[in-house]
């Protein structure tokens, strides 16, 4: 019986904890009731002692001990009931989606990598439905500029660009926030004013939510929006002399490197 409720304790169940930690108490006052009470020699309480180290750092570990707690979340949250998952179209509020993209860049210290993890962190602090809502705005910011001239500056600053780079761009940029994305929308050259583009590695973004809504779920991410895949704007030649035209600021700063 023992080794099958510490089974259950490793596995991440709740209560297999509390009935061990419980009859952990128990031994540890029966010890302790014994060592002050039988009339025997100092030798013969060593097993006494023995157990009264062994139930108290036990209950210690299971109750107390900031590392098993943290192991205790990660089964838990590894083997514990999933999330019911359903499709849904609702966008998440702007505001609150900002909020969150500001938050990862603010943390992550303008490290591209780091924001990914902090974007993680943020949205598996949301309900799976909520994780639904903040792809499906992603994704619909990501529509919004889905237009010739956001495509020629991923190519004027990556030195070229295909469907898939132009794609990560896109999602890279939203993650540098409301301001720049705006800004970028009103005026493609103030994209000029950017102090990091990551090289051009640019993927990466796009795919946290949908990661964190399978380990929510269990289940692949419904499809929500339909994303804008209709290009807009003037097409452009894959030209030095057409783009240095069209695009001089951006031209001047990233396709002079």
């Amino acid at each position: 019986m023992t080794v099958g409720l510490l089974i259950m304790v490793y596995k991440g169940k709740n209560w297999a904890k509390i009935i061990s930690i419980v009859l952990f108490s128990l031994g540890l006052l029966g010890a302790l009731i014994a060592l002050g009470t039988l009339e025997t020699p100092f030798i013969n309480k060593v097993p006494l002692l023995v157990m009264i180290f062994v139930y108290s750092m036990a209950i210690y570990h299971f109750g107390f001990a900031k590392s098993f707690k943290e192991f205790f979340k990660y089964q838990n949250s590894e083997t514990g009931i999933k999330e019911t998952f359903q499709d849904s179209k609702q966008l998440m509020e702007s505001e609150k989606f900002w909020k969150i993209i500001e938050t990862t860049k603010s943390k992550s210290l303008g490290d591209y990598e780091n924001q990914q993890s902090e974007l993680e962190k943020e949205l598996s602090k949301l309900t799976a439905n909520e994780v639904l809502e903040f792809d499906n705005k992603f994704r619909t910011l990501r529509g919004e500029v889905y237009n010739w001239n956001f495509w020629a500056a991923a190519y004027i600053i990556n030195g070229g660009c295909s469907d898939d780079c132009f794609s990560d761009f896109r999602g890279w940029l939203i993650g540098q926030g409301q301001l720049i994305y705006e800004n970028a929308i009103k005026n493609i050259e103030t994209l000029t004013e950017l102090k990091e583009t990551n090289d051009g590695d640019w993927e990466g973004l796009s795919y946290i939510a949908t990661d964190v809504y399978e380990k929510k779920t269990g289940n692949d991410m419904p499809q929500g929006i339909q994303e804008n895949f209709e290009i807009t704007g003037e097409e452009w030649e894959e030209d030095e002399n057409d783009l240095k035209k069209r695009f001089p600021k951006l031209y001047t700063k990233f396709g002079m490197e």
